[in-house]
Formats: structure tokens, C-alpha cells, sequence
């Protein structure tokens, strides 16, 4: 019996391995070629990889394979081409074949889970203008003056709760998550929005925690099906009485996908996907605060740099903090949240391949996927500098002369290598970059702008500040959550006491971010 046994089991393997082998004699010559998965198993050794490292594996992957400049990841006919070389990337910018839109409407059928008349109506012109009009919803005007305003106001209401003194301990990430959700959600749908009810804040964690699983369908007792529906039911009664003050994004969105024949319950699904918008923010506040508190001086100057340029003090003891100034003329807080992104990013860019198409000597075959790893481009020393893997924070400033990151030593900006939009790849990959990041990078430097002038922050164990905090294997969202949330103590600081407000001294101000 254990004879046969064995040999059965002997019998799937090599016929797993012949099954791998016939597939990849299929490729193309010209294809780039096809690597090795790190767990040695045929099929489904890829599949571990992922499961294991999740984004992560990419970079163990170009670790491995150093002298390939593009690599094919192949599970049986199904083929990921992924690449970190900036000489290909600006190449594939040029080629119409090479397109995000069909990942928009899988992930509406995927996470929204939209029907298959939706499904069928959201595509070609109708996926082009509904993204056209997202981005231009998203640009600066006076419509995103309005939402900022909102988001500003919403952030100062949430930051003085947290120094009211009902407690001088707090949980940085907790608290990230839920200032986010407020003051996203007033910008976006108004002050009145659906996650101020707890229950549906929660569940839209818990949707956002099986993301991951849903991709492959994997949910055995729908927990995160049933939160995603009680997210879905809070769109529904929000849609059918939309306030006033709902942003132009939101209606927008909406009006086009009326208009353009998606039945009324499966926009409520579609929209219900924006809430991906918290998702990367909280990260991305946590980790900018966490780098900029955790470096003393660096506070400090940042704390100057605000109070010089974008703070007014009245005779009555207001603050006004102006959001057009802080986003224009406060280079240092924007180049340490730049840099907090080039360091703890660990998304890909998706693009799919619409036609078999050249790219250089390498042909990448229609229906297969293209990933852009972010993570060995913002660590390449050719592209960044000897000093790639140190935190810079004044690495994205543009003076002359600036410090380095502990702000003791002055160092020329000139000697570094110049950076391009190619080489950052937090918000995608042009031509398709996200159409929110002017929204979310002001969002984050409101928030931090409001924490350092008001408010110390230190460790409440006493312990100072980790180093090098350990995260979470990278999931949906672009950075990593911390595995051990920061408990941290709460001081306020006498120079910041007094009543705040926010003003937008200057319309259509647009922050000058690396990647465009």
C-alpha cells in the first residue's frame, strides 16, 4: 500500500513538472525569460512565494535574477512580466497596448462584485470616461479648495479631541485610521458622511482585511462578503438622499455611470470601492509621522519651516494654517513625506497587455500582465545615490544647500543624482498615476502640520523611538501597517495653544510632487 502510495505521489510530481515544462517550450524566443519560483515546487512554487512574501517577493525575485533586466513570473499559461529597469519603463510609456483599464473593471467585479450586465456596460469608452472624470474631479480648482477646506476643518476638530486631555497616551495607528476616515470622509462625501457610524467603519476593515482572499475568491464563511454588504447598504441609503455637500469627485462619478447605463444598485457597488482611498493614506500618515517625530531636529525644522510660511498668528490668539502655502511653500515637510514613501513602499504598478507588443528585443504577449516592482527602483543606488538605503528627509528639497537627515551637516542637492518621475513610483507609473494624490499628500500635510506645531509626541514605554519597526507582509494597501502598533505620549506644546482654523490663500495650488 505504501508502495503504491509513493509512486502516486512520485507520479504528480513528475507529471507537474512535465505539465511546467510543456508550457514554458509554448513561449515565444523573444519573450523574456522565465525564472525559477524560490520554493522549488512546479506550479505552484510561485504561488508560495507570494502567499509567503506577498509584494515582497518581487524583490527576493530581482535579488535573484540581478542580470535580468525583465523576467517572466509563469504558472502554467498564465505569465507575469515584471520589470524594474527604468531604460524599459520609459519604453513602455510610449505604448497604447500597454493599459491599467482592465484592472478598473476587474476590480469592480472582483470587489465590487458588480452583475454581469454592469460588468458588461463598463467597459471601452464608458471605463475611459469614468476615469477621465475622476481625475479631473480630483484635480486643484475651486471644487478641491471646497474639500479641502472640509478636510482641514475635520482634522483640526480630530486633533484637538486627541489634545483635549481625555487621555495622554494614544494608539498612532488606530488614531491614523480614524482621522483619516474622517476627514476623507467629510472631503469626499460630505460632513454628514456614512463612516461616522462605527459599524460601517468596521466593516469596512474587515472588507479591506479579505481583499487579498477575494481576489482568488477565497472567503469559506463570507465574513468578508457580509461586511463588504453592510458597506454596499450604507452607499445605497447615502445615494438615494445625496447631500448637498457631496464633492464633485462623488457626483460626478455617479452622473457618469448613470448616464452611461449601469443599473443603480451596481453604482452603489462601484462607489463603494473608493473606500480603498483610506487604505493607503493611514499608511502613509503613520510612517510620515513616525520618521518625522522620531528624528528630533528634523521636527524642529519642519515646525519652523511652518510657522515661517504657512501660519499666521492673530492678535486674538488664533492660528491660521493656509493650506495653498503649506502645500507650495513647505519643502521640507513635503520631501520627508516623499522620502518616508520612497523608503517603506511596497506596491507594484499593474498594466495589462492588450496586443502582443515589442518592447525593445523583448515581445510581451497579449492578455498577460505587466508588473512594475517599485521597491528595487526606489532602493537602486544608481538611480538615487550611494546613500540610497538612509533616510533622507531632505533628499526631494530643491534648494542649493540643504542638511542632512539629523539636520547637522549642509550638503549640496547638485551632487545627488537628479529625480525623475520614473524613479518614483508611489503613485504608479506614468502615464497612469493616481488621480488622488494631490488630494491625499494635502490630507497628510494638514494632519502633520497640525500634530507638530500643537503637540510632542515620544513612546509611552520610555523606550524611545525603534529603529526599524517590523511590518506586516505588504497587502493591498502601497506601505505596510506596523506588526506592533506605536503607543505613544501626548504633550502639548504651549506655543500651539489657542483656537486653529484653515484657509486656501490661492486657488488651483498644486504640490510639486516627484512623480508629476
Amino acid at each position: 500500500m505504501l508502495r503504491e502510495i509513493l509512486l502516486g505521489i512520485g507520479g504528480v510530481i513528475l507529471g507537474a513538472y512535465v505539465l511546467e515544462f510543456l508550457y514554458s517550450c509554448s513561449d515565444d524566443s523573444r519573450e523574456p525569460k522565465r525564472v525559477r519560483p524560490t520554493i522549488p515546487i512546479p506550479i505552484i512554487g510561485h504561488i508560495l512565494g507570494f502567499w509567503i512574501h506577498g509584494f515582497d517577493y518581487y524583490d527576493v525575485l530581482n535579488k535573484r535574477n540581478k542580470n535580468l533586466e525583465i523576467y517572466t513570473i509563469g504558472i502554467l499559461g498564465f505569465k507575469v512580466y515584471v520589470t524594474h529597469a527604468m531604460r524599459l519603463t520609459n519604453i513602455m510609456q510610449k505604448c497604447k497596448t500597454i493599459s491599467l483599464r482592465p484592472f478598473i473593471r476587474t476590480a469592480n467585479k472582483i470587489h465590487g462584485q458588480i452583475s454581469d450586465d454592469a460588468d458588461s456596460i463598463f467597459d471601452g469608452e464608458l471605463v475611459e470616461v469614468f476615469s477621465n472624470r475622476t481625475k479631473e474631479a480630483f484635480a486643484p480648482g475651486p471644487h478641491m479648495d471646497e474639500q479641502n477646506l472640509r478636510m482641514g476643518e475635520e482634522s483640526i476638530v480630530e486633533v484637538a479631541d486627541l489634545l483635549s486631555g481625555k487621555s495622554d497616551e494614544f494608539d498612532l495607528f488606530e488614531w491614523s485610521k480614524h482621522v483619516i476616515v474622517s476627514a476623507t470622509g467629510a472631503s469626499l462625501f460630505g460632513t454628514d458622511h456614512p463612516f461616522k457610524d462605527p459599524e460601517i467603519a468596521e466593516a469596512m476593515w474587515i472588507w479591506d482585511d479579505f481583499r487579498p482572499a477575494h481576489i482568488f475568491g477565497i472567503d469559506p464563511l463570507r465574513t468578508g462578503y457580509k461586511a463588504r454588504e453592510k458597506v454596499v447598504e450604507a452607499m445605497r441609503k447615502y445615494f438615494r438622499n445625496m447631500p448637498s455637500d457631496a464633492s464633485k469627485v462623488i457626483k460626478e462619478r455617479q452622473r457618469i455611470l448613470l448616464e452611461g447605463g449601469v443599473p443603480e444598485e451596481d453604482t452603489y457597488k462601484i462607489q463603494s470601492t473608493l473606500s480603498n482611498a483610506y487604505f493607503n493614506t493611514i499608511p502613509t500618515l503613520y510612517w510620515t509621522i513616525y520618521e518625522i517625530y522620531s528624528r528630533p531636529a528634523l521636527l524642529e525644522a519642519i515646525r519652523q519651516e511652518i510657522r515661517e510660511r504657512a501660519m499666521v498668528k492673530s492678535e486674538h490668539g488664533e492660528f491660521v494654517l493656509d493650506i495653498a502655502i503649506l502645500q507650495t511653500q513647505c519643502q521640507l515637510l513635503l520631501s520627508a513625506y516623499q522620502e518616508t514613501q520612497r523608503m517603506r513602499h511596497a506596491q507594484v504598478a499593474f498594466r495589462m497587455m492588450l496586443e502582443d507588443t515589442m518592447v525593445d528585443q523583448y515581445l510581451l504577449k497579449k492578455g498577460h500582465h505587466l508588473h512594475l516592482a517599485a521597491k528595487p527602483v526606489h532602493l537602486d543606488p544608481v538611480l538615487w545615490g550611494q546613500h540610497v538605503n538612509h533616510f533622507d528627509p531632505y533628499r526631494f528639497v530643491p534648494a542649493a544647500a540643504t542638511a542632512n537627515g539629523n539636520g547637522e551637516t549642509k550638503t549640496k542637492t547638485s551632487a545627488r543624482p537628479k529625480i525623475l518621475p520614473t524613479s518614483f513610483l508611489p503613485w504608479g507609473a506614468a502615464p497612469w498615476l493616481c488621480p488622488a494624490r494631490q488630494f491625499a499628500t494635502t490630507e497628510i500635510l494638514i494632519i502633520v502640520a497640525l500634530l507638530a506645531l500643537q503637540c510632542d509626541l515620544e513612546p509611552a514605554d520610555g523606550m524611545g523611538w525603534e529603529e526599524n519597526p517590523a511590518v506586516e507582509r505588504p497587502k493591498i494597501a502601497t506601505l505596510s501597517n506596523p506588526v506592533k502598533n506605536a503607543r505613544l505620549r501626548i504633550t502639548k506644546r504651549a506655543d500651539g495653544l489657542g483656537t486653529w482654523k484653515v484657509l486656501i490663500g490661492k486657488s488651483k495650488a498644486r504640490i510639486s510632487l516627484a512623480s508629476g
